[in-house]
């Protein structure tokens, strides 16, 4: 476990990341400019989707099938009891709630990157479809938690009612809450990560391998040096958010690392249960274990305007992101050794 650790934190995608983090600690004059973020993020997006098309055409649909199944019911059921436990131990407002359910429920891109880096680098083999994956959790999760909010707040309107009726304001914004999940459901679906994970999953899915020998080099022989770059640039975003937890709160910081762990086991077992390898199930933990920075976000600034957005960016991005890649990585996997001898 301890090899493993070492051996995590003197990878160049952590070393990278922990330069950022300092950087954004000592206010360093570094900053990415927006074109060069976007087309990295662009591009490790589009590599992992292609990669995950192309295992998944190898692989043939069937075999995939659990594991797709797998990753959607744990995208169903992180953000419900996430969500109530952030209600009822630590009585957070039902916008704040679901917010921060839909941020754990749903994935980050970064640290699945960071594990499938990890394991081939320990010479840990896991199926190539895992690349596939990602795209599948972003969607449940955020569409459950905006359920909940709306189902929260129904609630309480109800109880309001019985008390005091007066304009019926509070009843017009319950139904126009109500009205705007097919909208944010869109969204999240044409969003930037999705659409390009999912687009070009189905690509790769098309062309194959014999698609994949063709444009080999730029996805495959670039990928690490792409990644290093963008992990560069996520600590110092990961940094700039440290000071959030603050306003966060202690809990906060609690959810942020225990909530991760639980998460692991249970997608650990569910990847037992769906006859991944070792490898494949330390990364549906991984993915469980995540905690999105992206897609998440901006549909809970559409949809929850309420929610503090000091809530939820300060326990992803100053505490969950870190932890999960500088410790969270290699426990997840010594879980996924241990948990895996049951199956």
């Amino acid at each position: 476990m301890i090899d493993l650790a070492i051996s995590n934190l003197i990878s160049p995608v952590v070393l990278f990341f922990a330069m950022g983090l300092v950087i954004a600690l000592i206010k360093a004059k570094v900053e990415f400019p927006n074109a060069i973020g976007d087309f990295i993020t662009m591009y490790l997006l589009v590599a992992i989707g292609l990669k995950g098309g192309v295992a998944i055409a190898e692989a043939g649909i069937l075999s995939v099938l659990p594991a797709i199944i797998g990753a959607t019911v744990l995208g169903i059921f992180i953000p419900i009891y996430c969500f109530y436990i952030l209600k009822g131990m630590g009585k957070f407002k039902a916008d704040d709630a679901a917010a921060l359910a839909g941020h754990y429920g749903s994935i980050s891109v970064v640290t699945f990157i960071a594990a499938a880096t990890f394991l081939t680098n320990q010479n840990i083999e896991y199926e190539a479809f895992m690349n596939g994956l990602p795209a599948i959790m972003e969607i449940p999760a955020i569409i459950v938690a905006l359920v909940l909010a709306s189902l929260a707040k129904g609630r309480s309107f109800k109880k309001a009612s019985t008390v005091n009726s007066e304009t019926g304001a509070d009843k017009l914004d319950a139904l126009s809450e109500k009205k705007s999940l097919p909208q944010v459901t869109k969204q999240v679906v044409l969003s930037k990560s999705v659409i390009l994970l999912l687009g070009a999953m189905i690509v790769g899915y098309i062309t194959g391998p014999s698609g994949m020998v063709q444009v080999e080099f730029f996805y495959k022989e670039l990928f690490m040096g792409m990644l290093s770059l963008f992990m560069l640039e996520m600590g110092i975003v990961a940094g700039s958010k440290i000071h959030e937890l603050r306003k966060a709160g202690v809990f906060i910081v609690g959810f942020g690392i225990i909530i991760p762990c639980i998460n692991a086991v249970l997608g650990i077992i569910v990847g037992g249960i769906a006859g991944l390898s070792i490898g494949g199930a330390t990364l549906l933990g991984v993915l469980a274990a995540s905690c999105s920075y992206i897609v998440a976000p901006a549909a809970m600034r559409v949809s929850l305007p309420k929610a503090n957005p000091a809530m939820y960016l300060g326990a992803s991005l100053g505490v969950t992101l870190p932890f999960n890649l500088i410790f969270g990585i290699p426990i997840y996997y010594y879980l996924a050794t241990n948990i895996m001898r049951f199956f």
